[in-house]
């Protein structure tokens, strides 16, 4: 018996190993993993695969038990009692079950309803003070980025919110024409006219349960789009910048809007790679 649990455990650790590797060469793993601690899931399902393996193999060898017998040396460690208190197979089911599950339902997917939990909070640009941009100008801005066909400099929501509250980006952005893609939702604050609505985009820190909304004010001369909750966008207008209680936000005074498939390189929830 010992020899068929040893084993069983050991397709334990296989099973957790094929789970890590299979993630590792999977292109779901940038949804859950940012891209510099994916190495540890690669030495993680490899050193997991090797313990399994060689466990495997080696079930059937007996090693000393190192128990003190005393005087007595025909008393030997097969009349010790090493049974564990849980069947192996039953082990084996706990550990396969969730794991078939997990990759049979699992829809690699953030809820509507967290989405909107992360993108209704404001945020102040200093609440992410690793992501400061390097000191930019027109000049570069035209060297360094693409423009739309109607003039508009293509640049991202993360690039556009991260100026707001540096001075010196700010003087080179506002009321510059802007291109930019993002998800829409509605502006849950600083909203009193009803013509303003939210863009955002979820960003990674190192994995998917940290993950923060990055949030834009968009408004509009007349009424608000028809578009579906959460949809995809990409809208052009004219940045600016509003301050209260102490927060500059930034603000895009939209010109054109029109709803977008899910951008390359992109899934449904938005998150970055």
């Amino acid at each position: 018996m010992k020899i068929v649990e040893r084993r069983v455990m050991s397709v334990v650790l296989v099973s957790i190993s094929v789970l890590l590797l299979y993630y590792y060469q999977h292109d779901k793993l940038a949804n859950y993993l940012k891209d510099r601690f994916h190495i540890y899931v690669l030495l993680g399902g490899l050193v997991a695969m090797t313990m399994g393996v060689f466990s495997f193999l080696t079930a059937g060898i007996e090693g000393d038990c190192d128990h003190d017998h005393g005087d007595d040396e025909d008393e030997g460690c097969e009349t010790h009692e090493h049974a564990s208190d849980m069947n192996p197979f039953v082990g084996l089911a706990i550990v396969l079950m969730p794991i078939f599950c997990s990759l049979k339902w699992t829809t690699h997917e953030i809820s509507d309803a967290r989405q909107d939990a992360l993108s209704e909070i404001d945020v102040s640009s200093a609440d992410f003070a690793f992501n400061q941009l390097p000191p930019f100008t027109i000049e570069t801005l035209d060297k360094a980025k693409t423009k739309a066909p109607d003039g508009a400099y293509q640049l991202n929501i993360f690039e556009l919110f991260f100026t707001a509250g540096d001075t010196v980006q700010e003087k080179v952005v506002n009321g510059l024409y802007v291109e930019t893609e993002a998800k829409l939702r509605n502006e849950p604050t600083r909203n009193t006219n009803g013509k303003r609505m939210r863009l955002f985009r979820l960003m990674m820190n190192c994995c998917a349960a940290d993950a923060q909304a990055v949030p834009m004010t968009i408004e509009f001369d007349g009424d608000t789009p028809d578009f579906a909750h959460n949809s995809w966008v990409r809208v052009a207008g004219i940045m600016s910048y509003e301050r209260e209680g102490g927060v500059v936000y930034p603000l895009l005074k939209v010109k054109r809007i029109e709803e977008i498939p899910v951008p390359a390189g992109e899934w449904s929830e938005g998150m970055t790679k």
